[in-house]
Formats: C-alpha cells, sequence, structure tokens
C-alpha cells in the first residue's frame, strides 16, 4: 500500500512540473505573440499612411489624365503602372483583413506585407517622377530619352547629348547660361543650318554645362507655315519655360537674338528678347497647333 501512495505521488509531482513547463512555455509564446501583433499593428499604420500618399497620387495623376488632350506613351506607361500598384494595394488589404493567423505565420505575413510595401515606394517614386514631366505641359506630347525623329536641314539628323548629372537650373542660371552660349550668333543657312541645328546646338551645350534641358517641336494650324524647333528648360523657380535661340534676321540690330516664348495649343505664338537692348518684337499671329517635348 505504501509503495502505491509513493508512485501515486511520483507521478503526481511530475504532472504538476510537466504543468508548470507548459504554463511557462504557453506565456513565452504569449509574450512572442504579443510582440509579433505590435509589429504588425506598426507596419499596418505605415501602410495606411502609404495608401494616403498613393491615393494622392492617383488623384494627381486621374487630374492630368482628365486634362491631356492626346494619349501619349508616357500616360500609357503609367496605365500599367496602375494597374500594378492597384493589384498590390488589394494583396496588401487583404494581409491586412486577415488578422486571426496562426502565430508561426505571423512572422512570414509580415515579411510579405513588408515587401509589398517596398514595391509600392519603388512605384510611387517612379510615378512622381513621370508625373513631374506632365507639370506645365498640358496639351503637349511629352517623351522621355527618345531622340526627335527630325533632322536639320536636309543633311544632320537630331542628335541629343543628355547628360545623367544634368538638373533643372534656376531662371537665374538659365540667363547667365543664355548670355554666355554663343548658338543665336550663328548664321541661318536655309536648307543647311535652320532652327532643328539652333535647337539641338542649345540642348547639348547646356546639358554639357549641366543644366537639363528639352528639344521642343511646334507644330502650325496654319500648314503653309513649316514646323518649328526651340528648347524648353524647367526651371525650379518659374516653371517651364519655353526658349527660341533660332537667329533670324531683324530690321534693327540686336547683339542677343535669345527670346523668351509664350505658346500653348489652339494659342499664338510669342517671343520676346530676353536680352531687349531697347527693341522689342511685334507679337506675331501664328497659332500653336501641337507641340513636342523630348527631354
Amino acid at each position: 500500500m505504501k509503495k502505491v501512495l509513493i508512485v501515486v505521488l511520483v507521478v503526481l509531482v511530475g504532472c504538476v512540473a510537466g504543468l508548470i513547463i507548459t504554463y511557462r512555455s504557453l506565456g513565452a509564446t504569449q509574450d512572442q505573440l504579443q510582440e509579433m501583433k505590435v509589429t504588425l499593428e506598426e507596419t499596418q499604420a505605415k501602410q495606411q499612411e502609404t495608401e494616403k500618399i498613393l491615393e494622392e497620387t492617383r488623384n494627381d495623376l486621374q487630374e492630368t489624365a482628365d486634362n491631356l488632350e492626346e494619349t501619349t506613351q508616357e500616360l500609357l506607361v503609367q496605365k500599367n503602372q496602375t494597374e500594378i500598384y492597384l493589384k498590390l494595394y488589394e494583396s496588401n488589404l487583404k494581409v491586412l483583413q486577415d488578422k486571426e493567423k496562426e502565430p508561426d505565420t505571423v512572422a512570414g505575413e509580415l515579411a510579405a506585407l513588408q515587401q509589398i510595401n517596398s514595391e509600392l515606394q519603388e512605384i510611387y517614386d517612379e510615378m512622381r517622377n513621370k508625373l513631374d514631366l506632365y507639370e506645365d505641359t498640358l496639351g503637349t506630347q511629352v517623351f522621355s530619352g527618345m531622340m526627335p525623329p527630325y533632322q536639320s536641314g536636309n543633311l544632320d539628323i537630331i542628335t541629343l547629348a543628355n547628360q545623367d548629372t544634368a538638373k533643372n537650373p534656376t531662371w537665374k542660371e538659365l540667363e547667365d547660361f543664355l548670355r554666355e552660349d554663343k548658338t543665336d550668333k550663328n548664321l541661318y543657312v536655309p536648307d543647311v543650318y535652320v532652327c532643328g541645328g539652333f535647337a539641338r546646338d542649345v540642348h547639348n551645350n547646356a546639358e554639357a554645362r549641366g543644366i537639363r534641358a528639352a528639344f521642343v517641336v511646334v507644330h502650325f494650324q496654319d500648314e503653309t507655315i513649316d514646323s518649328h524647333a526651340l528648347n524648353a528648360f524647367k526651371t525650379v523657380d518659374k516653371g517651364l519655360v519655353y526658349i527660341d535661340c533660332t537667329h533670324w534676321e531683324y530690321p534693327f540690330d540686336i547683339t542677343n537674338y535669345d527670346r523668351s516664348v509664350e505658346m500653348a495649343k489652339d494659342e499664338s505664338y510669342v517671343e520676346t528678347l530676353l536680352f531687349p537692348e531697347g527693341w522689342e518684337l511685334i507679337p506675331g499671329d501664328d497659332i500653336v497647333k501641337s507641340i513636342e517635348i523630348y527631354w
């Protein structure tokens, strides 16, 4: 009888010890689960902030799309990217709604969520960069990294030399460059060195100087008027500006032919001498049909 009691006592002690160990293990598991849930909540907060930014971006893109009158290659790219980030957003939202995962899968879900957030951020940054090209250019076609399909006169194919290190200038920096640049002093030679050559040389000289420039082609409603080439710069303080440096002959003597241009689709092409020396230009009545900008 005594031996039986001893055996029972030993068994009870073992059970109690096992319960204690199990209880401690459960406590540790609960602490880990709580820590994972806190991490998940922090990630969810960051995701909500990302959703807000993406929503603002989507609104910006929609507003741009509503105002653009022609479909461009860049807008097609942005449409595809919008579909990508919407799919990623839906996947992310599904993960956030499923909060009852088993403890051993929470860490995996967190890693997946962080990967999605990283991909969303990359797409957001790329979309913001592309949207920047469209600011102040509504009603135009904008091309990035593409050579204009034109030639200067009957000879030279237009070749642009873009520099990765070139930056958008201030208006003062642009003025200083134009004062020093001598392209406007070149002679206009019909069928040999015409507006395309002037615009190409100004572009390449600006890029070599570290100033980001664009080659612009404008078409007029009057089809008897040839298309014209000039340049565009996105200044940090005055926004997008058009500059025409082609050396036309004027009925007065000037030493600098650089001109700023105000133009938009269905509006007049208006030139103003940048460094007038007391002279002013009489506005013309050439109406713009379309504008192409090559960055």
